[in-house]
């Protein structure tokens, strides 16, 4: 299944209209930014709710990450993070959404050899509480690479919590900005637990979302090695606009038919 991103409610008419005529999802950004969540929400989420009254696609959500910290040793900032998390699984079930989208941000610039063991353990702990939570909403979490080095952060966070509704979203620009690891070795990784995956290119320094059509990802044999996971993850274009959607979804339609005619 393909998705698309909508950054902004303003957006999300155009948006619809093109999501259902090629047979698309949504995946909702708007409710990730602070000011939102400590501003008149309830009414956006009404808004979104009549915008998207009888979209039959599916609906995910991407969850808040701005200075957020699920693996902190601060129980203060771990208590904000988990409000907020709590809040976007609420406004999901408000919303029908399937999924929720949320950022591991483990940090790589911090050398101490305790770091990664003691971040983990946080993080399952962390998980599996929110796991059982977004279990009675129906909704399912999948947790993402930022500024991660390499999958196995993933995967051992996923597997040690062991809960159903928990997997992975790999986003293919992160890894290549902020990993030596190569995508196809992030995907061979965390295909067992990858149920997500955002698709946009890069310039190679920025974190721009570019349209898959431009930047320096040879995103063809990606693509085709993610149409290949058995667990056939979401594939969202999460790009800035529709123009940027509309450049990017011949290249991966064209590849994921051919992935389907080869078997």
């Amino acid at each position: 299944m393909i998705g698309i991103s909508c950054g902004r409610l303003t957006d999300l008419p155009a948006l619809r209209e093109f999501a259902e005529a090629h047979g698309l999802g949504l995946e909702l950004q708007e409710f990730a930014l602070p000011e939102v969540l400590d501003g008149e929400w309830r009414d956006l989420l009404r808004r979104y709710r009549q915008a998207l009254s009888g979209f039959t696609g599916p609906i995910s959500l991407h969850g808040p990450f701005v200075d957020l910290f699920s693996g902190s040793v601060d129980p203060r900032i771990a208590a904000v993070t988990m409000e907020r998390y709590r809040h976007s699984l609420a406004i999901a079930a408000e919303l029908g959404a399937w999924l929720v989208n949320f950022h591991l941000n483990y940090n790589p610039l911090v050398d101490e050899p305790s770091y990664r063991p003691r971040w983990l353990e946080r993080q399952v702990a962390f998980w599996t509480e929110l796991a059982f939570e977004a279990q009675e909403a129906g909704i399912r979490i999948a947790l993402e690479n930022m500024w991660e080095p390499d999958p196995f952060l993933q995967v051992e966070v996923i597997q040690q919590v062991n809960h159903f509704g928990v997997g992975a979203c790999l986003d293919i620009g992160h890894a290549y900005l902020y990993s030596r690891v190569p995508i196809q070795a992030w995907i061979n990784v965390l295909e067992p637990v990858l149920i997500y995956a955002h698709l946009h290119n890069t310039s190679g320094s920025q974190d721009r979302h570019l349209p898959l059509t431009q930047g320096v990802i040879p995103v063809e044999p990606v693509l085709s090695r993610l149409a290949r996971c058995l667990n056939r993850p979401m594939l969202i274009l999460e790009m800035p606009g529709l123009a940027e959607i509309r450049e990017s979804l011949p290249l991966l339609q064209r590849i994921l038919q051919r992935v389907t005619s080869l078997g």
